[in-house]
């Protein structure tokens, strides 16, 4: 199926975050802007709303239950109680602001960069997070306008991480032993036609796969960072996405209603049209890989 099929038709102010869930046969997926996650099964076929009124921008499963999330405070964890534990609040006498986009590697270790960019103001750039099962946070990058998408190559010998406003994906290596990241360089840039890049998500030979915001589609990228297709969608503003399905060769596209009308956007874009805010489903014949759970100890306040 080439064509995306609308799986849910509420348009979301910013759908975002989506994980898979391959023991549920369940997608998982953030408003960020109305502060609720949401849930669609594979097997009813039908959706729902999980939690409300959480600021969550990003989600991660845990291995012993529940959602890791990133939001404007710091990284949490929350439970099927709807109980929420601070995971990563400050670092070094300083809040942890602002975080987008979370990952997990295959130790378990958290990953999570900030949101930064302000259009009309002069800003600080920010900082991409590493969380260890211990709950010991290191700053890993810097320099960061919006740090967005994530992702590792099955081998989990390379670490690819977006900058929207930069335009650029990134590639470094990565140590699996210490979840430091090295040698960075571009792996790919949008052109400015192409919209910003937004989520991403690797497939299961290592194709990377980047959600294009304002630009109405999605690339996929060959391991060396070349165009292998460019996936044209009947919306403008695409988020990120998510393989799921029994096989993994369900692709999941978030997308936001939101109207930003921005110098960044393609020339002569049309900020009329059909923006997005459903979410939707692909079958390309594709395989992706699972996405890693968090085992990052949750320090729980008894009092």
């Amino acid at each position: 199926m080439n064509t995306p099929e609308v799986i849910c038709h509420q348009r979301f102010i910013c759908g975002e975050g989506p994980i898979w869930n391959p023991k549920k046969q369940e997608v998982y997926w953030t408003d960020s802007d109305d502060k609720n996650i949401y849930c669609y099964c594979e097997k009813t076929q039908n959706w729902k709303g999980l939690y409300h009124h959480f600021n969550a921008s990003s989600l991660a499963l845990h291995e012993d239950g529940g959602f890791v999330y990133g939001c404007q405070n710091g990284f949490y964890h929350i439970n099927s109680q709807k109980k929420q534990t601070p995971i990563a609040e400050s670092f070094e006498g300083h809040p942890i602001l602002n975080i987008n986009d979370i990952i997990i590697d295959s130790v378990g270790r958290i990953y999570g960069g900030q949101e930064c960019y302000q259009p009309d103001q002069e800003y600080t750039t920010g900082f991409l997070y590493r969380i260890d099962i211990d709950g010991t946070i290191a700053i890993i990058e810097e320099g960061l306008h919006l740090s967005n998408g994530m992702g590792f190559s099955p081998d989990s010998t390379s670490f690819y991480l977006v900058d929207t406003i930069a335009r650029n994906i990134y590639v470094y290596d990565f140590d699996i032993k210490t979840g430091n990241i090295s040698n960075k360089r571009i792996f790919a840039t949008l052109d400015s036609n192409d919209g910003l890049p937004d989520g991403m998500t690797v497939d299961l030979d290592g194709y990377v796969w980047v959600a294009r915001f304002l630009g109405s589609g999605i690339t996929r990228y060959t391991p060396n960072g070349d165009i292998d297709r460019k996936i044209e969608l009947p919306f403008a503003q695409p988020t990120s996405l998510t393989f799921g399905g029994i096989n993994f060769d369900h692709l999941y596209i978030t997308s936001a209603s939101f109207y930003w009308e921005t110098e960044l956007a393609p020339l002569g874009h049309d900020f009329k049209s059909h923006r997005g805010g459903e979410l939707y489903r692909m079958r390309l014949g594709i395989q992706g890989k699972p996405e890693f759970s968090a085992k990052t100890t949750i320090k729980v306040n008894e009092s």
